[in-house]
């Protein structure tokens, strides 16, 4: 049995269920809630890392599958994004890539939007096609594509960078090719970074001069781009995760990745703070979910160690381990609201297939659940019932995504 988060008390093991060995955990009434499942998707794959999560909005729900390269019997299906019912998991439809395309970064985390206004949902991922695709949430048909250099890794953002009330594409490719483009695919500007990206882009007014600029992290670098695509600014500090928050009036850009945890001047880049890390640390949410005034930063780290830093200046609020099992990775926590509340609380996921509910200004466990399968990225909230709350939906590194539900 495994060692649960040290704020937890003694734990009940409640059921087995779903697909392959599934433990179902909750804390003792009056400390907590419980987890349960509302569906598993028949979305299996030979393949133990998939671990490019889970896009959804409004009731849309896309997953990316990916099978291993060079397996026989690939098809175009093998690796492909596919639309889940929200209310059972079923497969609605699928769109996939040619089988010599198909490995696991083959697809990523898609972003659900309406592009154009017009009330109906669109799809955009990055594809081994080396393009960015946007399809049809209601069938799968593909509506336009963005060429780019190299596969694409980071998940696309959607939102108004040039000021004109339209959502644009923000989107980049892993060798560091950036672009903006508009809702029916015509490319606004191109940028470049020296270096891999794995962050998705953030799009936000770092400066306070009304307008809206981009900051892309990437492995070696950080560079803001005014809406224009100049660049407004470029350092050399790497990240594989990257957000904005305001602090004291002003903004502040927050990475983590190799070179540990650097909050950067969201005005001029220069650093504000720098925290030290195990591994390559994630982080998942930047934001003030305790209620103290000042955003935390909440980064996990290697051996699923995760940490509360003050965004203000960097030091320590809690840390709390996930599980005693030295996991490759610890993937990102992130704020969702499971119970209906209006308030947030943090999610967190361990490389060994826990997922956790807990108070964001103490750590202390709420709910968890168990399922032996590897989970390589951050859970997706997403209100798919009438009842309040957000369902947790957790992409497993077998291919299925496991909807769960929070009850007190």
């Amino acid at each position: 049995m495994r060692t649960r988060t040290a704020a937890a008390l003694a734990l009940l093991v409640l059921a087995f269920a779903g697909a392959g060995a599934v433990a179902l955990w909750a804390l003792p009434a009056g400390d907590g809630g419980s987890l349960s499942e509302v569906w598993v998707s028949d979305t299996a794959r030979d393949n133990e890392f998939n671990h490019h999560g889970v896009g959804a909005a409004d009731g849309v729900v896309v997953a990316p599958v990916t099978a291993l390269q060079g397996q026989d019997g690939l098809t175009r299906r093998s690796c492909s994004l596919e639309r889940l019912a929200a209310a059972d998991g079923s497969v609605r439809w699928w769109a996939g890539v040619p089988p010599d395309r198909c490995f696991s970064h083959a697809l990523t985390r898609p972003a659900v939007a309406d592009l154009n206004g017009d009330g109906a949902l669109e799809v955009v991922a990055g594809t081994t096609q080396n393009a960015t695709v946007a399809v049809a949430a209601s069938d799968g048909r593909e509506l336009f594509r963005v060429p780019t250099r190299a596969y694409g890794y980071a998940q696309p953002t959607v939102a108004d960078v040039t000021g004109d009330s339209d959502p644009e594409i923000v989107a980049s490719d892993i060798s560091g090719d950036v672009f903006v483009a508009t809702a029916d695919g015509a490319v606004r500007w191109r940028g470049n970074l020296s270096t891999l990206v794995y962050a998705p882009p953030v799009v936000s007014d770092i400066d306070g001069d009304g307008e809206r600029e981009v900051v892309v992290a990437g492995r070696e670098e950080t560079v803001a781009f005014e809406p224009d695509g100049t660049v407004r600014w470029r350092r050399g500090v790497g990240a594989n995760d990257a957000a904005t928050a305001t602090v004291g009036g002003e903004s502040v850009v927050v990475v983590a990745g190799n070179d540990g945890v650097v909050a950067l001047d969201g005005a001029t880049g220069d650093r504000r703070w720098n925290r030290s890390a195990e591994g390559s640390p994630a982080m998942g949410a930047l934001a003030d979910a305790d209620g103290d005034g000042t955003p935390e930063a909440y980064v996990s780290e290697a051996g699923n160690v995760l940490r509360a830093l003050d965004a203000a200046d960097g030091d320590e609020e809690w840390r709390t381990r996930l599980a005693t099992s030295e996991g490759a990775v610890t993937p990102p926590a992130v704020l969702a609201d499971p119970d209906g509340d209006r308030s947030r609380e943090l999610v967190a996921v361990t490389n060994g297939g826990t997922v956790a509910v807990l108070d964001p200004a103490t750590g202390a466990e709420r709910a968890a659940y168990e399922r032996d399968v590897a989970v390589w990225t951050g859970v997706t909230p997403a209100n798919l019932t009438a009842a309040p709350g957000d369902e947790l939906l957790v992409r497993y590194g077998d291919g299925r995504v496991v909807a769960l539900e929070y009850g007190s």
